[in-house]
């Protein structure tokens, strides 16, 4: 046999079966040809999580609901955050925190819970991420269309047509999110002790960025500092959008964006570099 042909990997789907060489692995456009596998990873994500549950999606809710209700009494009877309608704003921002933090943790095990499908079946590894992706974001839909009619019923009492930016948000915040995960998935294969570091930087992540208090309170002497975070300007424009009914400053959105995609190019360029290794140590 050819040593070429030993090298090619074959792929059964559902509609067809396709032909993988080394080559065509290292391409992200290949992600598209596997659209049926990426569907099949998000669905079981979500599957395996509520598997045996009596409350299944509930719990999704539930444990946010608390924080939100805990810190909103913190921040309202006792540090008294100077912010009006403070449940709403917290509202506005908290989901969207809790997603990226679920996204940022998946990415530590994403690699090694799939070692096994990996190593046995040729497909681009950044499906495994963007399906963990996919199926927080999926969740996120749901919290975040709860969040809206909230907001739309009690806060806004109508709505807000700053919600036409929301789909920009989203996007925005998807990409933000695979460009952070994808150099946490490679480190966490070739080093474990990320697994035990990502949690203390993701609570200081939390404390710097603007989840229960405003970016206005920011002293100005370092607030062009404090917006080099990349959530710090992304939750800005969430408060802007969700809790002040606004459309946000075309300079903040763009700066966002930027950050946004070189991230998630500087992200994808460390997870392609290493990626085949993670294969091999996963």
């Amino acid at each position: 046999m050819e040593p070429r042909r030993r090298c090619e990997a074959f792929v059964a789907t559902r509609d067809d079966v396709r032909v993988i060489t080394p080559r065509s692995r290292g391409r992200i456009s290949d992600v598209w040809r596997f659209r049926d596998l990426y569907r099949s990873l998000v669905a079981r994500d979500l599957a395996v999580k509520y598997h045996s549950s009596v409350l299944g999606f509930v719990w999704t809710l539930l444990n946010p609901l608390l924080m939100l209700a805990v810190l909103t009494a913190v921040f309202t009877h006792v540090i008294k955050v100077p912010i009006e309608h403070y449940w709403a704003f917290l509202l506005s921002g908290y989901f969207v925190w809790n997603c990226a933090q679920q996204c940022l943790s998946s990415a530590t095990y994403v690699l090694h819970q799939h070692a096994s499908l990996r190593r046995s079946a040729a497909f681009p590894s950044e499906i495994l991420l963007l399906s963990a992706a996919t199926a927080k974001h999926v969740e996120f839909a749901i919290e975040i269309g709860l969040t809206l009619v909230v907001l739309v019923i009690f806060h806004h009492h109508g709505v807000p047509g700053s919600l036409l930016v929301l789909p920009v948000l989203l996007a925005l915040q998807f990409i933000l999110v695979v460009g952070l995960m994808s150099p946490i998935a490679v480190l966490s294969v070739l080093f474990r002790d990320v697994q035990h570091a990502l949690p203390l930087l993701i609570l200081a992540l939390f404390y710097a960025s603007p989840v229960f208090y405003s970016a206005d309170l920011v002293p100005e002497s370092v607030r062009g500092l404090y917006m080099l975070n990349p959530f710090a300007g992304l939750l800005s424009l969430y408060h802007a959008v969700l809790f002040e009914g606004r459309f946000p400053p075309a300079g903040q959105l763009g700066w966002v964006a930027v950050l946004s995609l070189s991230i998630c190019g500087a992200g994808y360029v460390i997870f392609r570099r290493y990626k085949s290794l993670c294969v091999e140590v996963a």
